[in-house]
């Protein structure tokens, strides 16, 4: 603090004595930029009475002098009669003024006696140009998350992370770049660039954006003002063979620092690492800071006082020589580098456990050593810290984790009105908590002290963690230690929690757990069924039961579909565990002709085949399933390493395998029992399949030959021979195709049955750009190169051959272990004495009336 200002005049004195004392200073929004706003220009109000006559003349009567004086009279008196009342209601509760002291920053505007209270920073007060001292929290691809002091939490866009990023040196693209040169836990410096307007997220709270940017860190330093024995931090701008080049964020000069110091230690570090160094050497020719990094010597190194320093050069991080100046209600004021004050807040003195007589332990004028936590150059209040751990430049250790539960935790100080300090039996070391008085009880508690005393022992659960100050933040509600889930790392898949609706959006529900912790619900598992109105379905306040069906970085996701709520079947929810057999509940993805996707939980999927559907033949998987429909299905087998499940709709399989009925490539009869408008649907006649399909490409060899059989066929008709192709589920997919059956004896099952240089008869399945799919028996398929399956390039092979079409190929290649076999489709490779495809004109497959 700096000089005091001025009274105010004596027409308003009498007003002010009956208000505490209150910083002048800038009204800032939190919307504001980094640009700092100009300061206020003062201005004086001109009295718009008339001046009285001097020398002590009046132009009014005796009368009239009377009558004025009992008009003030009866002002006064009702002035003061509202005062009374107003300083009667104020007691009742807690002070106004009090509050305000509390949660406001202070600096050299400061008038008439001490501030009660210290600076204390909270989200309202916080504004652009605030200067911190943090720990890294976390560091993720795209931005840093770093603890402040009392509790907040800053953001770090990898824009604002690095000046290399800044200055488009290094792609902020880079996911590996902010996890290369940050670590959690580690101590920085940043600024305020940005806090979020209250109506920016009304459902979350404000957001505080920082830069680590030196440019704007080091916006006011120059470099006369540098000098030896300075830590100062930079960062790694290049890496040379015998150093490092090191950057302030100021074009004006650079640094340097050697690759190995002077015990032969040589340090490792990465371009754009931030790094603090002490200054031994300035070579003001080169205008070259040659700096040593020891972390020994940076740790010790206190600022000196500086002639003319200004606020603006005060770093967090700096550590100072500091006198006590007084004690305050909840902390310590320091007088330092002649001509700065700051305040010392109660959970940063240097005994992490304070007790009530804590007073005692810090007199005035008492020497200590503190750093700086943090600077409002807008206000010029100042923070400093006396915390053992963060004088010796490191971060407080944590020993604790949150949801851990501490049963004989001794009080150390009960704070009227505010909460309770505990010492957490932690090992290796103990642990400071606070717990406020909101967290002391479910029921209201009128008075702390009386029912807490200095060495009772509680039970307490650990609610959050401050990593600046290596406090913990716990809770004392009964209600907390009930219920499964607490924190994030408690949820598991497939638990089933109770939840409150706290907002019903478009996409889901927004569902709180009793801890706090808050999950998604989205809008397919609102139901079993669509929601066109989801609000109606959902209230907001209603508590309601959920199934956890995973969690992903913080990101719960939950269901409210009865059948999964009440499924009691195993949940599938790794890969590991769907071991083959296994019969459990998921939900339909997706869906497409040859059959379904299947989710289930902590993101694990499936498929169904369309065999495995347990469909009538004819019938199209999207006419008997929707996407989110909850199903039972069957793990017929998995792959864990390729993140592949084959799954069954059919639970209990009717049929034998196809071993003990019947197996692919014999022939069966078959009478039609119904024509559809894509197959004809027959009553096989064998042990243990009752149905078989024939899709109308199969009823012939030729195109124009099928579809005119399918015109007149009738039910009753009889097929003499039909070729088993493939199983589905409990029917038969069946070929009326005379080149099939005329070779049902040659056409291979598998990979190993293929014969180089071979010509065997097959159909094609598919047509993709660069060559055909030709299929055999069950799924054994060979691909034909467009180069291999038409002469002409420049065709489009979609129009030379179409599906279902009935092929001749000549093997090429065969690949038994990768199941890949070649085939060629040109008829002067594929040169035969069979007469196949010619007998199929004249040949009849069945008895019976077309």
């Amino acid at each position: 603090m700096a000089k005091p200002q001025q009274q105010k005049s004596t027409q308003s004195k009498s007003n002010d004595s009956l208000k505490p004392q209150r910083t002048t200073k800038t009204k800032r929004k939190p919307g504001d930029s980094l640009v700092r706003p100009e300061k206020p220009i003062s201005f004086q109000i001109e009295d718009d009475v008339p001046d009285f006559p001097r020398g002590g003349g009046s132009s009014l009567s005796r009368r009239e002098e009377d009558e004025v004086r009992a008009e003030v009279d009866a002002e006064f008196e009702q002035e003061q009669l509202r005062l009374n009342r107003k300083s009667q209601n104020q007691k009742r509760k807690k002070s106004f003024y009090e509050e305000d002291d509390l949660g406001s920053l202070f600096g050299e505007g400061i008038t008439g006696k001490l501030p009660k209270f210290v600076n204390k920073i909270t989200l309202k007060n916080v504004s652009p140009g605030m200067k911190f001292l943090g720990v890294i929290a976390e560091v993720n691809e795209k931005d840093l998350v770093i603890s402040l002091p009392g509790g907040l939490r800053g953001l770090v866009r990898a824009s604002e992370a690095s000046d290399l990023i800044a200055a488009n040196e290094i792609k902020d693209s880079d996911h590996n770049f902010l996890s290369s040169i940050f670590l959690v836990g580690q101590l920085v410096s940043c600024i305020v660039v940005q806090v979020d307007d209250d109506n920016t997220d009304r459902k979350g709270k404000r957001k505080i954006w920082l830069s680590l940017c030196l440019e704007l860190l080091n916006k006011s330093l120059t470099f006369d003002a540098v000098q030896e024995g300075m830590v100062l931090t930079a960062y790694v701008k290049s890496i040379e063979d015998h150093g490092y080049i090191l950057h302030f964020g100021l074009p004006s000069f650079s640094g340097f620092l050697p690759r190995k110091s002077k015990d032969g230690f040589e340090m490792k570090v990465n371009a754009g690492q931030l790094l603090q160094g002490v200054v031994r050497s300035i070579d003001k020719a080169r205008r070259v800071v040659h700096m040593s990094s020891d972390p020994d010597i940076v740790s010790k190194c206190v600022t000196k006082d500086i002639k003319g320093i200004s606020i603006d050069l005060l770093v967090p991080g700096m550590m100072v020589n500091a006198r006590i100046q007084s004690t305050l209600e909840n902390g310590i004021m320091l007088s330092f580098l002649t001509y700065f004050t700051g305040t010392v807040d109660i959970f940063h003195l240097e005994n992490m456990f304070p007790s009530a007589t804590w007073k005692e332990e810090y007199n005035q004028h008492k020497k200590v050593i503190a750093r700086i936590l943090f600077v409002d150059p807008l206000t010029r209040a100042v923070g400093l810290t006396m915390n053992s751990h963060l004088v010796h430049n490191n971060a407080p250790p944590s020993h604790v984790k949150t949801g851990e539960i501490y049963d004989r935790s001794r009080v150390v100080r009960v704070d009227r009105g505010m909460g309770l300090l505990l010492e957490i039996p932690s090992t290796p070391v103990s642990t400071p908590a606070y717990v406020s008085i909101f967290d002391v009880s479910d029921e209201e508690i009128q008075k702390l002290e009386k029912k807490f005393k200095e060495g009772n022992h509680v039970r307490v659960r650990v609610l959050g963690f401050r990593h600046l100050e290596g406090l913990a933040m716990g809770v004392l509600k009964a209600s907390a230690f009930e219920g499964s889930v607490f924190t994030h790392s408690d949820v598991k898949p497939g638990m089933v929690v109770k939840g409150k609706i706290i907002s019903v959006e478009s996409f889901g529900a927004i569902v709180q757990f009793f801890s706090g912790v808050k999950a998604l619900c989205p809008l397919p598992h609102m139901s079993e069924f669509d929601i066109a109105k989801p609000r109606k379905k959902f209230k907001v306040g209603a508590e309601l039961v959920f199934r956890v069906l995973g969690c992903k970085s913080k990101r719960i996701t939950v269901t409210h579909k009865k059948t999964l709520l009440k499924s009691k079947l195993k949940i599938l929810s790794s890969y590991t565990d769907a071991t083959d057999g296994l019969v459990t509940h998921g939900w339909i993805t997706k869906i497409e002709k040859h059959g379904c996707f299947v989710r289930f939980y902590n993101g694990v999927q499936g498929f169904a085949p369309r065999s495995e559907l347990g469909l009538e033949p004819g019938v199209e998987p999207n006419s008997m399933y929707h996407a989110g429909q909850v199903v039972k299905c069957r793990v017929l087998s998995a792959a864990p390493a390729t993140r592949r499940i084959n799954l069954s709709f059919i639970i209990s399989p009717t049929r034998g395998s196809a071993e003990d009925t019947i197996k692919l490539g014999v022939l069966v009869s078959g009478v039609v029992e119904r024509v559809t408008p894509n197959a004809v649907i027959v009553h096989v006649e064998a042990s243990g399949y009752v149905k078989g399909t024939v899709q109308t490409e199969h009823l012939a060899d030729h195109q124009g030959q099928a579809t005119s059989i399918k015109s007149i066929l009738k039910p009753g008709y009889k097929f003499d021979q039909l070729l088993v192709l493939d199983f589905d589920g409990n029917n038969l997919v069946l070929s009326a195709k005379y080149s099939l059956i005329n070779s049902a004896k040659e056409l291979p099952a598998d990979a190993t049955q293929f014969d180089p240089n071979s010509v065997i008869h097959g159909y094609i399945c598919n047509i993709i750009e660069s060559g055909c799919f030709v299929r055999f028996l069950g799924r054994v398929t060979a691909f034909s190169p467009k180069h291999k399956a038409i002469d002409d390039q420049q065709a489009d092979i979609s129009k030379v051959f179409y599906i279902g079409q009935s092929v001749r190929g000549h093997v090429l290649n065969v690949d038994s272990e990768m199941d890949r076999i070649t085939l060629s489709l040109k008829q002067s490779s594929c040169f035969s004495k069979d007469a196949s495809f010619l007998e199929a004109i004249f040949s009849s497959g069945g008895e019976g009336h077309l």
